[in-house]
Protein backbone atom coordinates (compact mmCIF):
# COMPACT_ATOMS: atom_id res chain seq x y z
CA UNK A 1 0.00 0.00 0.00
CA UNK A 2 1.33 3.38 -0.94
CA UNK A 3 1.91 5.78 1.86
CA UNK A 4 1.56 9.44 1.11
CA UNK A 5 3.17 12.02 3.35
CA UNK A 6 0.58 14.42 4.54
CA UNK A 7 1.39 18.04 3.64
CA UNK A 8 2.21 20.20 6.61
CA UNK A 9 -0.54 22.66 7.43
CA UNK A 10 0.67 26.21 7.36
CA UNK A 11 -0.29 28.16 10.39
CA UNK A 12 -2.46 31.20 9.74
CA UNK A 13 -1.32 34.68 10.82
CA UNK A 14 -3.67 37.39 12.01
CA UNK A 15 -3.14 40.76 13.68
CA UNK A 16 -5.34 42.10 16.36
CA UNK A 17 -6.38 45.75 16.17
CA UNK A 18 -4.04 46.64 19.03
CA UNK A 19 -1.08 44.98 17.29
CA UNK A 20 -1.88 46.84 14.07
CA UNK A 21 -2.03 50.16 15.90
CA UNK A 22 1.31 49.43 17.57
CA UNK A 23 2.94 48.72 14.18
CA UNK A 24 1.51 51.93 12.73
CA UNK A 25 2.77 53.90 15.74
CA UNK A 26 6.26 52.43 15.36
CA UNK A 27 6.33 53.31 11.64
CA UNK A 28 5.19 56.85 12.45
CA UNK A 29 7.97 57.22 15.03
CA UNK A 30 10.58 55.96 12.57
CA UNK A 31 9.35 58.39 9.92
CA UNK A 32 9.44 61.18 12.50
CA UNK A 33 13.05 60.32 13.33
CA UNK A 34 14.07 59.98 9.69
CA UNK A 35 12.41 63.13 8.32
CA UNK A 36 14.64 65.67 10.13
CA UNK A 37 17.72 63.80 8.93
CA UNK A 38 16.46 63.88 5.34
CA UNK A 39 15.68 67.60 5.67
CA UNK A 40 19.16 68.28 7.01
CA UNK A 41 20.75 66.45 4.11
CA UNK A 42 18.57 68.32 1.63
CA UNK A 43 19.37 71.69 3.22
CA UNK A 44 23.09 70.90 3.24
CA UNK A 45 22.88 70.15 -0.48
CA UNK A 46 20.90 73.35 -1.12
CA UNK A 47 23.36 75.43 0.85
CA UNK A 48 26.23 73.97 -1.17
CA UNK A 49 24.39 74.68 -4.44
CA UNK A 50 23.71 78.24 -3.24
CA UNK A 51 27.40 78.66 -2.45
CA UNK A 52 28.29 77.37 -5.91
CA UNK A 53 25.91 79.90 -7.49
CA UNK A 54 27.79 82.69 -5.76
CA UNK A 55 31.12 81.23 -6.83
CA UNK A 56 29.89 81.33 -10.43
CA UNK A 57 29.02 85.00 -9.89
CA UNK A 58 32.52 85.57 -8.55
CA UNK A 59 34.14 84.03 -11.62
CA UNK A 60 31.84 86.05 -13.91
CA UNK A 61 32.44 89.33 -12.09
CA UNK A 62 36.21 88.90 -12.29
CA UNK A 63 35.96 87.97 -15.98
CA UNK A 64 33.84 91.06 -16.58
CA UNK A 65 36.47 93.15 -14.81
CA UNK A 66 39.25 91.63 -16.92
CA UNK A 67 37.35 92.56 -20.06
CA UNK A 68 36.06 96.01 -19.08
CA UNK A 69 38.61 97.09 -16.44
CA UNK A 70 35.87 97.71 -13.87
CA UNK A 71 33.15 95.78 -12.08
CA UNK A 72 29.69 96.00 -13.68
CA UNK A 73 27.56 99.01 -12.81
CA UNK A 74 24.60 98.35 -10.54
CA UNK A 75 22.23 100.62 -12.45
CA UNK A 76 21.56 101.42 -16.08
CA UNK A 77 23.32 104.61 -17.16
CA UNK A 78 22.48 107.29 -19.67
CA UNK A 79 25.15 106.80 -22.32
CA UNK A 80 24.70 110.41 -23.46
CA UNK A 81 26.17 111.87 -20.24
CA UNK A 82 27.24 108.94 -18.03
CA UNK A 83 24.72 109.58 -15.25
CA UNK A 84 22.96 106.74 -13.46
CA UNK A 85 19.22 106.46 -13.34
CA UNK A 86 16.88 106.34 -10.40
CA UNK A 87 16.59 103.06 -8.53
CA UNK A 88 13.42 102.34 -10.48
CA UNK A 89 15.06 102.79 -13.88
CA UNK A 90 15.33 99.50 -15.76
CA UNK A 91 16.72 100.91 -18.97
CA UNK A 92 17.36 104.14 -20.81
CA UNK A 93 15.70 104.66 -24.17
CA UNK A 94 19.03 105.22 -25.91
CA UNK A 95 18.91 103.43 -29.26
CA UNK A 96 20.84 101.37 -30.02
CA UNK A 97 21.31 100.37 -26.37
CA UNK A 98 24.71 99.70 -24.87
CA UNK A 99 25.57 97.00 -22.35
CA UNK A 100 25.50 99.69 -19.65
CA UNK A 101 22.25 101.47 -20.59
CA UNK A 102 20.10 98.41 -19.89
CA UNK A 103 19.46 96.45 -16.69
CA UNK A 104 21.63 95.96 -13.63
CA UNK A 105 24.79 94.08 -12.74
CA UNK A 106 23.30 90.61 -13.35
CA UNK A 107 22.36 91.60 -16.90
CA UNK A 108 25.91 92.75 -17.56
CA UNK A 109 27.53 89.48 -16.53
CA UNK A 110 25.23 87.23 -18.60
CA UNK A 111 27.91 86.54 -21.25
CA UNK A 112 30.26 85.44 -18.48
CA UNK A 113 27.84 82.84 -17.02
CA UNK A 114 27.19 81.29 -20.45
CA UNK A 115 23.92 83.20 -20.86
CA UNK A 116 24.89 85.58 -23.65
CA UNK A 117 22.06 84.16 -25.79
CA UNK A 118 19.65 85.83 -23.33
CA UNK A 119 21.03 89.33 -23.87
CA UNK A 120 21.96 88.96 -27.55
CA UNK A 121 18.55 90.05 -28.95
CA UNK A 122 18.91 93.37 -27.12
CA UNK A 123 22.04 94.16 -29.12
CA UNK A 124 20.06 94.20 -32.37
CA UNK A 125 17.51 96.76 -31.19
CA UNK A 126 17.08 99.78 -33.48
CA UNK A 127 13.87 101.47 -32.25
CA UNK A 128 12.38 102.46 -28.88
CA UNK A 129 9.40 100.20 -29.46
CA UNK A 130 11.68 97.25 -30.16
CA UNK A 131 13.67 98.09 -27.02
CA UNK A 132 10.53 97.85 -24.89
CA UNK A 133 9.53 94.59 -26.55
CA UNK A 134 12.90 92.95 -25.97
CA UNK A 135 13.01 94.23 -22.38
CA UNK A 136 9.66 92.62 -21.61
CA UNK A 137 10.92 89.36 -23.08
CA UNK A 138 14.09 89.52 -20.98
CA UNK A 139 12.26 90.00 -17.72
CA UNK A 140 10.48 86.65 -17.92
CA UNK A 141 13.50 84.57 -18.97
CA UNK A 142 14.80 82.40 -16.17
CA UNK A 143 18.53 82.66 -15.62
CA UNK A 144 20.91 80.02 -14.37
CA UNK A 145 22.56 80.59 -10.97
CA UNK A 146 20.33 83.50 -9.79
CA UNK A 147 18.12 81.49 -7.39
CA UNK A 148 18.95 79.92 -4.04
CA UNK A 149 17.58 76.36 -4.25
CA UNK A 150 16.29 76.59 -0.66
CA UNK A 151 13.71 79.12 -1.90
CA UNK A 152 11.53 77.76 -4.70
CA UNK A 153 9.99 81.14 -5.61
CA UNK A 154 11.61 81.88 -8.95
CA UNK A 155 8.94 84.03 -10.63
CA UNK A 156 6.47 86.65 -9.48
CA UNK A 157 3.85 85.04 -11.68
CA UNK A 158 3.33 87.83 -14.20
CA UNK A 159 6.16 90.16 -15.07
CA UNK A 160 9.60 89.12 -13.91
CA UNK A 161 11.97 86.38 -12.86
CA UNK A 162 13.30 86.79 -9.32
CA UNK A 163 16.72 86.60 -7.74
CA UNK A 164 17.80 86.04 -4.14
CA UNK A 165 21.27 87.59 -4.53
CA UNK A 166 22.06 91.23 -3.78
CA UNK A 167 25.13 93.25 -4.71
CA UNK A 168 26.53 95.32 -1.81
CA UNK A 169 26.42 99.09 -2.49
CA UNK A 170 28.42 100.10 0.59
CA UNK A 171 28.03 101.01 4.27
CA UNK A 172 27.67 104.80 3.93
CA UNK A 173 24.06 105.23 2.86
CA UNK A 174 22.46 108.41 4.20
CA UNK A 175 18.96 108.52 2.75
CA UNK A 176 18.89 105.09 1.15
CA UNK A 177 19.81 103.95 -2.36
CA UNK A 178 22.89 106.19 -2.31
CA UNK A 179 25.74 103.92 -1.24
CA UNK A 180 29.07 105.10 -2.62
CA UNK A 181 31.80 102.96 -1.09
CA UNK A 182 30.83 99.40 -1.99
CA UNK A 183 31.80 97.36 -5.03
CA UNK A 184 28.32 98.00 -6.46
CA UNK A 185 28.18 101.67 -5.46
CA UNK A 186 25.07 103.38 -6.84
CA UNK A 187 25.93 106.97 -5.80
CA UNK A 188 22.83 109.16 -5.65
CA UNK A 189 19.37 108.72 -7.10
CA UNK A 190 19.56 111.08 -10.03
CA UNK A 191 21.87 113.12 -12.28
CA UNK A 192 25.10 112.00 -10.62
CA UNK A 193 27.91 110.27 -12.48
CA UNK A 194 27.93 106.50 -12.20
CA UNK A 195 30.80 105.14 -10.12
CA UNK A 196 32.92 102.61 -11.98
CA UNK A 197 34.72 100.54 -9.36
CA UNK A 198 38.00 98.88 -10.24
CA UNK A 199 39.96 96.34 -8.25
CA UNK A 200 42.53 99.03 -7.56
CA UNK A 201 39.79 100.99 -5.75
CA UNK A 202 39.25 98.14 -3.28
CA UNK A 203 42.03 99.26 -0.95
CA UNK A 204 40.63 97.31 2.02
CA UNK A 205 41.56 94.15 0.14
CA UNK A 206 39.32 91.97 -2.02
CA UNK A 207 39.28 89.20 0.60
CA UNK A 208 38.02 91.69 3.21
CA UNK A 209 35.27 93.22 1.08
CA UNK A 210 31.73 91.92 0.55
CA UNK A 211 30.48 91.76 -3.01
CA UNK A 212 27.17 89.82 -3.03
CA UNK A 213 24.95 88.50 -0.25
CA UNK A 214 21.66 86.66 0.12
CA UNK A 215 18.25 88.27 0.46
CA UNK A 216 15.19 86.30 -0.63
CA UNK A 217 12.58 88.14 -2.72
CA UNK A 218 9.84 90.05 -0.89
CA UNK A 219 6.85 88.17 0.47
CA UNK A 220 4.64 89.76 -2.21
CA UNK A 221 7.30 89.03 -4.87
CA UNK A 222 7.46 92.71 -5.84
CA UNK A 223 11.11 93.23 -4.84
CA UNK A 224 13.70 90.85 -6.23
CA UNK A 225 13.33 91.36 -9.98
CA UNK A 226 16.64 90.41 -11.56
CA UNK A 227 16.63 93.08 -14.29
CA UNK A 228 16.38 96.18 -12.09
CA UNK A 229 18.63 97.47 -9.30
CA UNK A 230 18.02 99.05 -5.87
CA UNK A 231 16.06 96.79 -3.49
CA UNK A 232 15.78 94.28 -6.35
CA UNK A 233 19.37 93.05 -6.68
CA UNK A 234 21.51 95.60 -4.78
CA UNK A 235 21.24 96.73 -1.18
CA UNK A 236 23.22 98.88 1.20
CA UNK A 237 24.65 97.52 4.43
CA UNK A 238 23.28 98.61 6.77
CA UNK A 239 20.30 99.38 4.58
CA UNK A 240 18.96 102.94 5.11
CA UNK A 241 16.29 102.73 2.42
CA UNK A 242 12.74 103.40 3.68
CA UNK A 243 11.01 104.40 0.46
CA UNK A 244 11.15 101.35 -1.80
CA UNK A 245 10.12 98.45 0.45
CA UNK A 246 7.32 99.53 2.75
CA UNK A 247 7.99 99.22 6.49
CA UNK A 248 11.82 99.36 6.54
CA UNK A 249 13.18 101.03 9.69
CA UNK A 250 16.11 102.83 8.05
CA UNK A 251 18.79 100.88 9.93
CA UNK A 252 18.50 97.30 8.70
CA UNK A 253 21.12 94.64 9.47
CA UNK A 254 21.65 90.99 8.55
CA UNK A 255 19.29 88.95 10.70
CA UNK A 256 17.04 85.90 10.63
CA UNK A 257 13.60 86.37 9.09
CA UNK A 258 10.78 84.47 7.40
CA UNK A 259 9.47 84.69 3.86
CA UNK A 260 5.96 85.60 5.02
CA UNK A 261 7.18 88.79 6.75
CA UNK A 262 6.33 91.82 4.52
CA UNK A 263 9.46 93.66 5.70
CA UNK A 264 11.91 90.77 5.21
CA UNK A 265 13.02 92.40 1.93
CA UNK A 266 14.44 95.33 3.94
CA UNK A 267 17.62 93.51 4.92
CA UNK A 268 20.05 90.77 4.02
CA UNK A 269 19.05 87.35 5.33
CA UNK A 270 18.91 83.76 4.22
CA UNK A 271 16.54 80.81 4.34
CA UNK A 272 19.51 78.73 5.52
CA UNK A 273 19.65 78.19 9.29
CA UNK A 274 21.87 80.48 11.42
CA UNK A 275 23.33 82.66 8.66
CA UNK A 276 23.91 83.04 4.94
CA UNK A 277 26.39 82.78 2.09
CA UNK A 278 28.40 85.86 1.06
CA UNK A 279 30.59 86.36 -1.99
CA UNK A 280 33.79 88.28 -1.29
CA UNK A 281 35.70 90.49 -3.68
CA UNK A 282 38.36 87.85 -4.30
CA UNK A 283 35.72 85.42 -5.58
CA UNK A 284 35.62 83.23 -2.47
CA UNK A 285 32.38 82.41 -0.65
CA UNK A 286 31.94 82.34 3.11
CA UNK A 287 29.00 81.26 5.23
CA UNK A 288 28.67 84.00 7.86
CA UNK A 289 26.46 83.75 10.93
CA UNK A 290 24.08 86.43 12.15
CA UNK A 291 26.36 87.15 15.11
CA UNK A 292 28.59 89.18 12.76
CA UNK A 293 25.74 91.46 11.67
CA UNK A 294 26.66 94.70 13.45
CA UNK A 295 30.44 94.32 13.48
CA UNK A 296 32.30 92.34 10.82
CA UNK A 297 29.74 92.71 8.04
CA UNK A 298 29.53 96.48 8.43
CA UNK A 299 33.31 96.77 8.15
CA UNK A 300 33.42 94.47 5.13
CA UNK A 301 30.73 96.36 3.21
CA UNK A 302 33.03 99.24 2.23
CA UNK A 303 35.84 98.84 -0.26
CA UNK A 304 38.11 101.63 1.02
CA UNK A 305 37.13 102.53 4.58
CA UNK A 306 40.31 101.25 6.19
CA UNK A 307 38.32 99.29 8.77
CA UNK A 308 40.04 96.48 10.64
CA UNK A 309 37.98 93.39 9.90
CA UNK A 310 37.20 91.64 13.14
Amino acid sequence: MLHHRSPTRKAGFAFTLIELLVVIAIIAILIGLLLPAVQKVREAANRMKCSNNLKQFGVALHAYHDTNENFPLARAINIANGTSGQYTTGYWTNVPPSDESVGGWIYRILPFIEQDNVSRPMKGVTTSAQLTTEWNKLMVIDIKHIHCPSDNRTKDGTTSVLTGYMGVTGNNETQGSDGKNGIFAVNYWWSHPAIKVRMANVTDGLSNTLMVGERPPASNLYWGWWMYSDSDNVLGYPNRETYTVSGCNGNEFFRQDVISNPTSACHYWSVHPNGGNWLLGDGSVRFITYSAATTTLVDMSSRDGGEVVR
